[in-house]
């Protein structure tokens, strides 16, 4: 049987989360966009690009600063005006563990959280589920601990989840 993701202790000790949202320096976009061009996330240096702009949260290696992971939230506006922030969280192959993905989102959520006092500032936090694993009733488990909830599907079938900040 081969391994797709490194055990979770090796990975969970060398890791950190690193709050970037608003913040994201030239050199750091730099190391983003090769991340994502290089690990196949994203097949365009544009689209990449222009993501570096939504970074949220950082997974980083704690000696090289490498990158490991992120977690981008797009802040659009709904049909009524306000404000929302949309979640994508990516980690690299290698360096996937029980855990980090966690790590990622209550970072992600502590940050939006106490931004969620500012006017104009997003109120909610959505995503949709696009890896079939994350629809399991464990991992629905640990959303709804996040405080997501399923709030419908999308055209393509993703569930769509959501979670309030206010």
């Amino acid at each position: 049987m081969t391994r797709t993701s490194a055990p979770a202790t090796d990975v969970l000790q060398v890791l950190q989360v690193r709050w970037v949202f608003g913040s994201v320096t030239a050199a750091l976009r730099q190391q983003l966009v090769g991340f994502w061009l290089q690990e196949g996330a994203l097949t365009s240096a544009d689209e990449a690009w222009r993501r570096s702009r939504e970074v949220a949260c950082v997974l980083q290696e704690g000696d090289s600063g490498r990158i490991a992971g992120v977690c981008t939230v797009a802040v659009h506006m709904d049909e009524h005006e306000r404000s929302y922030g949309f979640v994508r969280i990516f980690i690299r192959t290698g360096s996937r563990a029980v855990g980090l993905n966690v790590r990622l989102m209550e970072r992600m959520i502590e940050g939006f959280t106490a931004l969620a006092r500012e006017p104009g500032a997003p109120h909610r936090l959505v995503a949709t589920i696009e890896n079939r694993k994350l629809e399991r009733r464990a991992a629905q488990r640990i959303l709804a601990r996040l405080g997501f909830v399923h709030v419908g599907t999308a055209p393509n079938g993703e569930l769509v989840m959501q979670r309030g900040l206010t």
